[in-house]
């Protein structure tokens, strides 16, 4: 990936500098990240890929197309999840799955704003994938709601994190902080939990056990993944 560093929480609230020889504000350009990495699963016996690709920018995006290191393939059409619409991302429907890998290589990212501007940047996807992820022993207790979660050590991960989300891969509840070991627990008292959330009895909800292999050891700060894995459970709270 480039060489761009700089925090999310940075990268979508700065919509304007000021400029310091007249003091009046000036429009920044167009600038963003491109993050593409490979999800794998398990699927019976065998592993199943897929790619997902995330679009970070500090300026509202109209579109969001991503090309292929394969020659004529097709681009990919990132669309907009945020309500700033500066985060845009693509998500693999179920039938994307397959055990045949993703080509490896540099996937270039074209953003437009809607202003009508236009960056373009890449990311490379290695040759490196995490093993899937399986939760090995998982305990929902509907008095204090309470989750006790186990799941297999993988030698390649660099980080593990649980999640409490809406639906799968949808609006997150829980996070975890970053994790290092096999186990977990939490409750409906735990902190990290979402301020504005408002669980419902008799909803069905999704735990998710991430784990995540980066680009580099010391590339842990939420961009730069290559690789990650997840398994889900499904609980009625």
């Amino acid at each position: 990936m480039k060489s761009l560093k700089f925090s999310l929480l940075l990268l979508v609230s700065i919509s304007i500098l000021p400029s310091c020889d007249t003091n009046e504000y000036q429009e920044p350009e167009l600038d963003g990240i491109g993050d593409v990495f490979v999800r794998c699963i398990k699927v019976g016996d065998e592993t199943h890929f897929a790619p997902f690709f995330y679009a970070y920018s500090n300026k509202n995006l109209s579109e969001v197309l991503v090309e292929s290191p394969i020659n004529d393939a097709p681009d990919y059409v990132l669309g907009d999840y945020m309500t700033n619409k500066k985060v845009f991302r693509l998500l693999p429907k179920v039938t994307d799955y397959s055990s045949t890998d993703i080509a490896n290589g540099f996937y270039k990212f074209e953003m437009v704003s809607i202003g009508q501007e236009t960056i373009k940047v890449q990311d490379k996807l290695l040759d490196s994938r995490i093993e899937p992820i399986e939760i090995t022993d998982f305990i929902y207790t509907t008095d204090g709601h309470k989750f006790n979660i186990s799941w297999n050590e993988l030698d390649n991960a660099d980080i593990y994190v649980v999640k409490f989300m809406s639906e799968k891969d949808g609006k997150v509840l829980y996070v975890s902080n970053q994790l290092s070991t096999t186990e977990y627990e939490f409750n409906e008292n735990s902190k990290n939990w979402d301020s504005n959330t408002q669980l419902t009895a008799g909803t069905t909800y999704f735990v998710g056990v991430f784990a995540y292999e980066f680009e580099s050891a010391t590339a842990n700060n939420g961009f730069d993944i290559n690789s990650e894995t997840v398994e889900y459970k499904e609980i009625v709270w």
